[in-house]
């Protein structure tokens, strides 16, 4: 009889309609995975009040969760999952990557997570037996399953009331929309949470996100009061945190780190204090208002829950290892602890350009010269004798319009960039050429595109034709032997009778490694090898930052890094190209009978 009143009564009780999570915080006395001990508080991760809300809101079909690691991305919907089950019970779908992903999930936090709130405790299999990874039957008639995303056939033939899926940046291509229709039987009462770190641009889960109203965890800054969000690009530390060997001083970038109000120019310490008060104002603002008012968006990032110095000495890591061609670490960073999605290089990714004291245009009293017999001469000049400015005039040429350098050099091989500029005709050229006294000889364009007008330009005014090759060096007979440069021989392209176009092809590759070393040394004196003016346009450093150094199918290979524009930087590469052919910069190796003829030639 006791039995049947405690069913009856339970059948009639009233449900518990307080937010998830308040309930959580009255029966979730420790989380057993976490490292925070003791009861679930919610002032601790202050932005999980609203996603939670969201998920048991009636009027709500999707929740998109883009978070970064170890913020409670996970157990937000975790703890949710335990409201769930005690008040709002209905056949629920967990999904993870993988099977085996499930399994451990199952064990090592849901169940785990179960044994501790006594109202989820009560309505579990008493029996451990009777308890599976993948299947758990609650005595109130809920059905929990904990099944990979990648096997397709854990995502069909149920309707599921409650869907969840964690991680689902890993998710094959269609999985989440094959599981989203697995609600499509509740009508109304169907829901899908989708939780995530940054994934790829254009992935299934960032068009998914971008369908919510895309709330952005915000904070009062308490100087000005301006409401707005935790941007990376807002934390700056020391510029003084270098060495002399520029080498980081990872101890003076995390002291030195704060959050930059940039309304009233306030900086805020790091510290877990000033975190939390900032915390305290938090709440989520939308960014897509416009969105359907079913599918609701949530994104927070590291900087509400981690240590912005910390985060600085991880990127700043980041940074050098992508110098040496590994962008993982990068990537990792701005998915994981700001999670964005990936663009190859995210926009506000700078590469470090010295500028030097100089303006556009302006001669140079070092520049070099040549000789009439083409040997380089160093300033200053003897008296009365015919000299050629040693500058380059480099051009890449487009559909209807050419991009150009002028690039001066020194004997030594210091070089400052004269001028740049964008053109649309080859009369244009001819003037940029004579108004910086730029020899024929001196003239070198890319042939990669159009090339037949190029070839007959370049034999019209005496000029070189260059292309791009993925060789890493050509082969030379010289009198000494055979020696392995940078460039081809010399191709001569009849145009018509009488004209002939000199061309060379120049190793992608090492060119560019030549270009990046270039870029990073220094002359006796400290100044930079590579100068540029302090008026550089701000075109010039995009362009230069359009590339990077990646290993494919085992190979190096330079890579254009998304759609950036890399025009001006294939100018640069060619100004190296006529250095190294004028023997300004590098050596030659010659190459021995036995020898491996592809190695690189030292510079």
């Amino acid at each position: 009889m006791e039995s049947l009143s405690s069913i009856w009564r339970n059948a009639w009780r009233s449900p518990d309609r307080r937010p998830p999570w308040q309930w959580c915080e009255e029966y979730i006395p420790a989380i057993p995975y976490s490292p925070m001990p003791g009861r679930f508080r919610s002032d601790n991760s202050p932005w999980l009040r609203e996603v939670m809300e969201a998920i048991v809101d009636p009027q709500v079909r999707v929740v998109s969760i883009l978070a970064s690691i170890q913020s409670s991305k996970t157990t937000g919907p975790e703890l949710t999952l335990c409201y769930i089950i005690a008040n709002l019970p209905g056949p629920t779908l967990w999904l993870d990557q993988t099977d085996e992903d499930a399994k451990d999930q199952s064990e090592s936090r849901l169940q785990k997570l179960f044994d501790e709130c006594e109202p989820v405790k009560a309505l579990f299999p008493a029996d451990r037996h009777k308890r599976r990874n993948t299947t758990i039957h609650f005595a109130n008639g809920m059905t929990l399953w904990v099944l990979g995303a990648h096997n397709k056939t854990n995502l069909q033939r149920r309707s599921i009331r409650w869907l969840i899926g964690d991680e689902t940046w890993r998710w094959p291509q269609g999985h989440m929309a094959e599981a989203e229709a697995r609600v499509t039987a509740f009508g109304w009462l169907g829901k899908c949470i989708f939780l995530s770190q940054g994934g790829e641009e254009d992935d299934d889960t960032h068009r998914k996100f971008e369908t919510t109203d895309m709330r952005e965890w915000t904070f009062v800054c308490p100087q000005c009061g301006t409401r707005q969000p935790f941007l990376w690009e807002n934390v700056e530390w020391s510029k003084d945190c270098k060495d002399a060997q520029e080498q980081y001083d990872f101890e003076k970038v995390r002291s030195s780190t704060v959050l930059l109000c940039p309304h009233c120019q306030h900086e805020i310490a790091d510290s877990d204090e000033h975190r939390r008060k900032l915390n305290a104002t938090g709440q989520f603002v939308a960014q897509n208002p416009n969105a359907a008012r079913e599918n609701i968006g949530f994104h927070w990032n590291s900087l509400a829950s981690m240590s912005w110095g910390k985060l600085a000495e991880l990127y700043l890591r980041a940074k050098l290892a992508s110098r040496k061609g590994d962008t993982s670490l990068l990537q990792q960073f701005y998915q994981k602890r700001l999670a964005l999605a990936w663009r190859e290089f995210v926009e506000d990714f700078k590469v470090e350009i010295a500028t030097s004291a100089y303006c556009l245009g302006e001669d140079w009293s070092d520049e070099a010269a040549l000789g009439s017999r083409g040997k380089v001469i160093a300033a200053p000049f003897p008296d009365g004798v015919t000299l050629v400015p040693l500058r380059f005039l480099t051009v890449d040429v487009q559909m209807d319009h050419f991009f150009l350098v002028v690039r001066s050099w020194s004997a030594e091989g210091a070089s400052r960039l004269l001028w740049c500029e964008r053109v649309v005709t080859w009369e244009e050229l001819e003037a940029i050429q004579q108004r910086f006294r730029v020899h024929d000889s001196l003239v070198f364009v890319d042939a990669g595109y159009n090339s037949y007008e190029v070839y007959r330009q370049c034999a019209r005014h005496g000029w070189t034709a260059l292309m791009g090759d993925a060789h890493s060096t050509f082969v030379h007979k010289t009198p000494q032997g055979s020696v392995q440069r940078f460039y081809s021989p010399v191709r001569r392209i009849a145009v018509s009778r009488g004209l002939v176009c000199r061309m060379h092809y120049w190793s992608n590759l090492q060119i560019k490694d030549v270009l990046a070393r270039l870029r990073r040394e220094h002359t006796a004196d400290g100044s930079p090898l590579w100068q540029v003016p302090g008026d550089i346009p701000e075109d010039y450093l995009q362009h230069m930052e359009s590339e990077q150094r990646v290993k494919k199918n085992s190979k190096w290979i330079w890579e254009q890094i998304g759609s950036r524009p890399n025009h001006l930087f294939d100018c640069e590469a060619m100004s190296v190209v006529a250095a190294v052919m004028l023997k300004i910069i590098g050596r030659e190796a010659v190459a021995v009978e036995g020898e491996d003829k592809s190695a690189n030639t030292s510079i």
